[in-house]
């Protein structure tokens, strides 16, 4: 479907280039869901009007383009009320949606997962709920006496109803897929690896880097869209000193990220507050950096994600011949140049990784009696080895663990001796 996008902003502010790279966002948008934009319109305003957002003469000069081009819709940048939409509706005489209800439209379709697809489904449903607001008049196809309630208005306050109970339900679902995801962390934390979470805005590159970081031996779907992954991936990687840890891709982030996907993918971005160190990666080679360095940043601070270590990882350092003039990476974040997709940069970051995660896990020293050859093993495994000393009672093993790995190892030492004795 043909469509035309619109961004507004007011005349008291000084235009700049956030609104255009905004409005080139939205065009991605569209095209990803499989929309045809045709043009993009930028308009200024003296203030927002409360009935069609834009003025009477703007929407007669948008109308005029609608036949123009042969536009079947028109999405607005800008969140628009209820009310707002609808009198455009009416006005324009074509669909009319906001940057808000487009983006969950595109959870929509690219969700696979069952939990993926539920949250999507819930974001719809809370959009939709918030569009029903203010529709009791145009919907009221017949009054009734003076004092009673019009057909519209029962119409109206039943389809809430329905919708209500539809949000209850799937929440429900949602929660108990959560409780699993609680279960799966506390059989994680009982033989517990780094948790490391790979954020970013969208189409950074973080599938793309943790299909690196795999060997591409799980072939994580990536490709150049926003959006292209909207379900975690956790898999082990091995670090540099010979440990593991799990790196988790999570779903990309976006400015002006609806609050209803927020709320709705909250169980799957709350992971992110579990994770020992968080990945935040940037594309170096788009212009937008900062301010998708900001969105990003905003969401995190939003899920509460705070205290955890950052690194800042700039990939696509391939596509930059220079990074210090076309490109922002201040020195303030310590940015860590990297290419997922030829991976020059990734032993560094690694090495980096390794050195972070080692801040939460103590030193300790272990002793495992002869014959309990699983266990050193599983401390090789899941701690991070400095050194081993054999002695007639054993191996005494110098590692680094996380205080909860610790106890578990030292209680399976205990039982293996007392056993032994």
């Amino acid at each position: 479907m043909k469509t035309i996008l619109v961004a507004a902003e007011l005349k008291r502010k000084h235009p700049g280039a956030e609104g255009e790279s905004s409005l080139e966002e939205l065009w991605r948008l569209a095209e990803t869901a499989g929309l045809e934009p045709v043009e993009k319109i930028s308009v200024r305003l003296q203030a927002w009007n409360p009935a069609t957002f834009i003025g009477s003469g703007k929407v007669e000069e948008l109308k005029a383009r609608i036949e123009e081009t042969g536009a079947g819709a028109v999405i607005f940048d800008e969140e628009l009320s209820p009310a707002q939409q609808r009198n455009l509706t009416n006005a324009l005489g074509v669909t009319v949606a906001d940057r808000a209800r487009l983006i969950i439209e595109i959870f929509a379709l690219r969700a696979r997962t069952r939990e993926g697809k539920l949250q999507a489904r819930l974001a719809r449903f809370n959009y939709s709920l918030s569009r029903l607001a203010g529709k009791g008049g145009s919907m009221d196809q017949q009054r009734g006496m003076i004092g009673g309630r019009g057909s519209g208005e029962k119409k109206i306050e039943y389809d809430k109803r329905e919708l209500r109970v539809k949000i209850t339900d799937l929440e429900k679902e949602i929660d108990s897929i959560k409780r699993e995801r609680g279960t799966q962390r506390g059989k994680r934390d009982s033989i517990p690896m780094p948790q490391v979470s790979i954020v970013g805005y969208t189409n950074a590159g973080k599938s793309t880097l943790l299909n690196f970081l795999t060997g591409n031996r799980h072939g994580i779907y990536a490709d150049d869209k926003l959006f292209a992954t909207l379900d975690p991936s956790t898999k082990r990687v091995r670090l540099p000193a010979g440990g593991w840890a799990l790196f988790t891709d999570t779903v990309g982030f976006i400015q002006k990220l609806p609050h209803a996907l927020i709320a709705a993918f909250r169980a799957t971005l709350e992971e992110i507050r579990y994770s020992d160190l968080i990945l935040h990666v940037h594309d170096l080679s788009s212009p937008e950096a900062r301010q998708q360095h900001e969105a990003v940043k905003a969401t995190l601070d939003e899920l509460g994600a705070h205290g955890i270590p950052v690194i800042n990882v700039f990939n696509k350092a391939d596509a930059v011949k220079d990074p210090a003039v076309s490109a922002w990476a201040p020195d303030r974040l310590r940015p860590l140049m990297v290419s997922a997709l030829t991976g020059h940069g990734v032993p560094a970051l690694l090495k980096a990784c390794e050195k972070a995660l080692a801040q939460r896990w103590g030193d300790y020293e272990l002793t495992v009696p002869v014959g309990a050859k699983g266990l050193v093993k599983e401390i090789y495994a899941s701690s991070l080895v400095k050194d081993a000393a054999y002695g007639q009672e054993g191996v005494t093993l110098t590692f680094k663990a996380t205080p909860e790995n610790y106890a578990r190892l030292s209680k399976r030492a205990a039982a293996a001796k007392e056993e032994k004795s």
